[in-house]
C-alpha cells in the first residue's frame, strides 16, 4: 500500500519531486566535489615534494658563498640536518629572453628568470609526470607558468640573446618546480644541460645562490631558521620555510575549494528552505487526510512513516547521483592542481571522504524531515476533519482596499495584496532570491577586487601606476641613486618614493628572535589603508601586516623589540595592514636604511595626467635596466594569475548554478500555489478574469518578491561579502570590494528576471488547465 501511494503521489508532484531532486543532487555534488578538491590538493601536493625531494629550508643570497662555513654550519647542527646543498641560479634578465617565438622579449614580465642545472642530491626538477628531468645540449625545461601563458608545446623555441651573442633551445619538457611552481612565486628556473649553463654563463647573467637544507625532521624546520639567522651565513634574500612553501603551493586552489564549499552551504540552505515549503505545503493539502487516519486510531509516528519513505527515497537517489556527478565536477575543478602538480596517489580516503560528504548531506536532510514532520503532533483531528485545510496564520492583520490604494490596476493590487497578506510564505522565496543574488554578486566582486589596480593594496603597496623592483647586486645602491636622479629630472613624473626592504630580527614570545622582512621609507606618498591604527610616523614605530600581529600577538599601542644596528630598540606598533605577498607576513616602520642588510629596493611612481604609461613603462624598463618595471595592473595579474584563473571558473559557475536554482525554487514555489489555489482561480475565471488577468497577478508576486530579495542580496554582499572573501585568502582579513556596477546593478538582476519570467511563461499552462467547474467543486 505504501509503494502504491508513494507513486500516486511523485506521479500527481512531478515538476515539484524533480526540483527537490534537482537540489539534492546539487548540493551533495558540490559538497562531495569540494572535499574531492582538497584530497587532490593535499594528495598532489605531497606527491609533488616527496617525487622532488623538495627542500626543508632554502635561502636565496646574492653575493659570494664560502661553502666550507655552510659546511661547518651543517657539522655544528648535524642532529637537525639531514643534507645541504648549494645550487648556483644563473639569472638572466627578462630583456635577453625570448621564448615561443615571441618577438617581444621577457622584459615585461615580473617573473625573474634562473637558469639552471638538475641538482644532484635533492630539490629535482620534475617533468610533468613528476619524473626528474634530464636534458641535453639545445634542448630546455620550461616552467609550467610559462607554457599556460604562452600557450607553450614541445618543440617551441626559446632564444637567450645580449649583443653578438644568441643562443637557441628546443622546450623538450616543461618543469614542476616544489619550490617555484605558484605564479605567486616570482622567480622562475629554467632547466639547461651542464654544457650549455656553462656557455650561458660566459656571455651574460648574474650568480646568485639557492642554499637549501634537508632536515630528520619537518617539525623543526623553525628552529634551524632560526639558528641560521642568527649565525653569520649568507643571507641576502629571500628565506623559506617548508610549511610557507605549501602555503604558497596550495594557495589558489585553496582559494577555488573555499569558494566552492561556501557556494554548497548556501546551496544545503536553499535545499533546506525548499523542502520545508514542500513539506509544509503538503501536510496543507492533505489535512484532511491526515485527520481522518488520526480519528482511525493511526500514530503519529506511522503517519510520519508516510511522508519519510517518500523524502528517504528522493534524497537517497539524488546523493547518490551527486556524487556521481562530482566525480566529473571534481575533475573540472583540479585540472589546474594535475597540471601544476601531478595526481598524487589515490588512497581509500579518495573515496570514502566524498561519499562521506554526500552521505552527511542526505543525513541532513533527514533529520531536516523529521523536525518539520514533528508538526503532526499539533493537528488536532476534529480540526482537520471540520475546516478540511489548516488554519491561515500567515495572513497579515489589516485590510487592504483598492479604493485606498494608489494602484489602480486590479491584477496588479490584488498581487501586491497577496503577497503583503501572506508574508511570511513569500518571504521564504524572498530569502532564496537574496541567497542566489548573494550566490551570484560575491564571486564576481571578488575577482573584479583580485583583476583591479586596487587590489596593489592588499599586496603591502600603495597604488601608484608604475612599480620598478630590483633585487639584491652588488651595486644596488648605486643603481638606486641613478634611479633617484633620474627620476627627479623627469618631467613626466608628479611623485615618487622609493621602500627599501631589510631583514630584521625581532623578539617572538619565546625570547628568542626572528628574521622579519621590514620595508623602510616615506609611507605618507603612497598610503595604504589599515585595517586598525595608521602608518608609522616615527623612528621608534612599527606597522606590523595582519599575520605577523597575529602570530606576535600584537595590537596597535603594544611594544616589539628590533635588533637595530647590532641594539635592541623598542617600537611601538602604530598599525595593522593587509598584505599576500611573502607569506603575508611583513612590516614597515622609519629606520635608518643599512645598505648591507637590503634585500631589494621598489619605487613607486605616479605620472603626470596625459602621460602615456605604456611609452614610459618602456623607457624606464630600458633606463632602469635590468630593475622591472610593471604598471600595477600587470603586476597584480602577474602574480595571482593562477588564483584569478582559478576564480574565474568558479564565477562562471556560481552564476549559472545561481541562476538555475532561482528557476527551479521559482517553478516549485508556483507550481505549488497554483495547485493550491486552483479553486479560487476557477472562481476568478468565473467572474471574467482571463489566463492573461490572473497570470499578471502572479507575475506581480514574483516580480515583489524578486526586487525584495535581489536588494536584500545586494546588500548583504556588500556588507557581509568583504569579510567572508577575507577568510579565503591568506594576510586579508577584511576586503573591500571593488564593485562593477553593470554587473552588480544591471546584469545580475536582470539575468535573475529574465530565469524568473521563463519560468512563470512555462507555468501559464496550469492556470490555463483549471476550468469554472472546479469552483462549484
Amino acid at each position: 500500500m505504501m509503494l502504491r501511494m508513494l507513486k500516486n503521489d511523485l506521479r500527481r508532484n512531478r515538476m515539484i519531486t524533480a526540483a527537490l531532486c534537482g537540489f539534492f543532487i546539487l548540493a551533495a555534488m558540490l559538497v562531495s566535489g569540494a572535499i574531492t578538491i582538497i584530497l587532490t590538493l593535499s594528495g598532489s601536493m605531497d606527491t609533488l615534494l616527496a617525487s622532488a625531494d623538495a627542500s626543508h629550508f632554502s635561502q636565496l643570497h646574492a653575493g659570494e658563498v664560502e661553502q666550507m662555513e655552510l659546511d661547518d654550519f651543517v657539522k655544528e647542527n648535524r642532529r637537525l640536518v639531514k643534507a645541504q646543498q648549494t645550487t648556483e641560479l644563473l639569472g638572466i634578465n627578462g630583456a635577453n629572453i625570448y621564448i615561443g617565438g615571441q618577438e617581444q622579449s621577457e622584459a615585461d614580465s615580473l617573473m625573474e628568470n634562473s637558469f639552471v642545472r638538475q641538482n644532484q642530491q635533492f630539490d629535482y626538477l620534475l617533468d610533468t609526470n613528476n619524473q626528474v628531468l634530464q636534458v641535453s645540449d639545445g634542448e630546455i625545461a620550461v616552467p609550467i607558468y610559462h607554457m599556460q601563458r604562452y600557450n607553450l608545446k614541445p618543440g617551441d623555441k626559446v632564444q637567450v640573446a645580449a649583443g653578438n651573442f644568441a643562443r637557441d633551445f628546443t622546450i623538450v619538457a616543461f618543469l614542476r618546480d616544489s619550490l617555484m611552481n605558484p605564479s605567486m612565486i616570482n622567480s622562475k628556473r629554467f632547466l639547461v644541460s651542464d654544457g650549455d649553463w656553462e656557455l650561458l654563463r660566459e656571455h651574460l647573467g648574474d650568480i646568485e645562490y639557492l642554499i637549501e637544507f634537508q632536515l630528520y625532521d619537518t617539525s623543526r624546520v623553525r628552529e634551524l631558521e632560526t639558528l641560521y639567522q642568527d649565525s653569520n651565513m649568507p643571507q641576502k634574500g629571500t628565506a623559506m620555510g617548508y610549511s610557507l612553501v605549501k602555503v604558497i603551493n596550495g594557495m589558489s586552489d585553496g582559494i577555488a575549494a573555499a569558494v566552492i564549499i561556501f557556494i554548497a552551504c548556501l546551496l544545503v540552505l536553499i535545499a533546506a528552505l525548499c523542502l520545508r515549503f514542500t513539506m509544509l505545503t503538503t501536510i496543507e493539502e492533505d489535512y484532511r487526510e491526515i485527520g481522518v487516519l488520526k480519528a482511525i486510531g493511526i500514530s503519529n509516528q506511522d503517519i510520519r512513516k508516510l511522508y519519510m519513505v517518500k523524502y528517504t527515497l528522493i534524497s537517497a537517489v539524488a546523493c547518490v547521483v551527486g556524487y556521481l556527478l562530482s566525480l566529473f565536477a571534481g575533475n573540472l575543478f583540479t585540472a589546474n592542481i594535475s597540471l601544476y602538480m601531478g595526481r598524487g596517489k589515490q588512497t581509500i580516503w579518495n573515496w570514502l571522504l566524498p561519499v562521506t560528504g554526500a552521505g552527511i548531506v542526505f543525513g541532513a536532510i533527514i533529520v531536516f524531515c523529521m523536525l518539520v514532520l514533528r508538526r503532526f503532533r499539533h493537528i488536532s483531528a476534529l480540526e482537520a476533519l471540520r475546516l478540511g485545510t489548516a488554519p491561515d496564520k500567515g495572513r497579515k492583520a489589516g485590510t487592504y482596499t483598492l479604493s485606498h490604494s494608489r494602484i489602480k490596476d486590479v491584477n496588479l493590487f490584488l498581487g501586491v495584496n497577496e503577497v503583503l497578506g501572506h508574508f511570511r510564505m513569500y518571504g521564504l522565496l524572498c530569502f532564496v532570491f537574496a541567497l542566489c543574488t548573494f550566490l551570484m554578486i560575491v564571486p564576481i566582486n571578488l575577482l573584479n577586487t583580485l583583476e583591479s589596480s586596487n587590489f596593489v593594496t592588499y599586496m603591502g603597496a600603495g597604488k601608484c601606476d608604475l612599480r620598478l623592483d630590483l633585487q639584491h647586486t652588488a651595486d644596488m645602491i648605486a643603481r638606486y641613486k641613478k634611479t633617484e636622479e633620474y627620476l627627479k629630472k623627469d618631467g613626466d613624473v608628479s611623485k615618487y618614493g622609493a621602500m627599501f626592504t631589510c631583514t630584521y630580527k625581532a623578539a617572538n614570545s619565546n625570547g628568542t628572535y626572528d628574521n622579519m622582512k621590514v620595508e623602510i621609507g616615506d609611507f605618507d606618498l603612497f598610503p595604504l589603508e589599515y585595517t586598525k591604527g595608521s602608518a608609522p610616523q616615527k623612528e621608534n614605530e612599527i606597522a606590523l601586516s595582519s599575520m605577523n600581529a597575529k602570530e606576535y600577538q600584537k595590537e596597535p599601542g603594544d611594544n616589539l623589540n628590533l635588533i637595530v644596528g647590532g641594539r635592541e630598540r623598542q617600537m611601538t606598533v602604530s598599525g595593522i595592514y593587509q598584505d599576500v605577498t611573502n607569506g603575508g607576513k611583513t612590516a614597515k616602520a622609519i629606520l635608518p636604511v643599512d645598505h648591507e642588510q637590503v634585500i631589494w629596493f621598489t619605487v613607486n611612481i605616479d605620472l603626470k595626467d596625459g602621460v602615456s604609461l605604456e611609452e614610459k613603462r618602456l623607457e624606464y624598463s630600458e633606463t632602469f635596466h635590468p630593475a622591472k618595471v610593471t604598471d600595477v595592473t600587470e603586476y597584480v595579474e602577474q602574480t595571482l594569475g593562477g588564483v584569478i584563473d582559478q576564480l574565474r571558473l568558479v564565477v562562471k559557475s556560481a552564476f549559472v548554478l545561481a541562476l538555475a536554482v532561482a528557476a527551479l525554487i521559482t517553478g516549485m514555489f508556483f507550481k505549488m500555489l497554483m495547485t493550491k489555489e486552483a479553486r479560487q482561480t476557477a472562481v476568478m475565471k468565473s467572474l471574467g478574469f482571463t489566463v492573461n488577468h490572473i497570470m499578471k497577478q502572479y507575475l506581480t508576486r514574483a516580480v515583489v518578491i524578486l526586487a525584495a530579495g535581489v536588494a536584500c542580496g545586494v546588500l548583504a554582499a556588500n556588507l557581509l561579502g568583504g569579510k567572508l572573501a577575507g577568510l579565503l585568502i591568506s594576510g586579508i582579513s577584511d576586503m573591500r570590494f571593488v564593485v562593477n556596477p553593470l554587473y552588480t546593478w544591471l546584469l545580475c538582476p536582470l539575468s535573475l528576471m529574465l530565469a524568473v519570467a521563463a519560468v512563470m511563461i512555462l507555468c501559464r499552462k496550469t492556470v490555463r488547465s483549471i476550468h469554472v467547474m472546479m469552483a462549484a467543486e
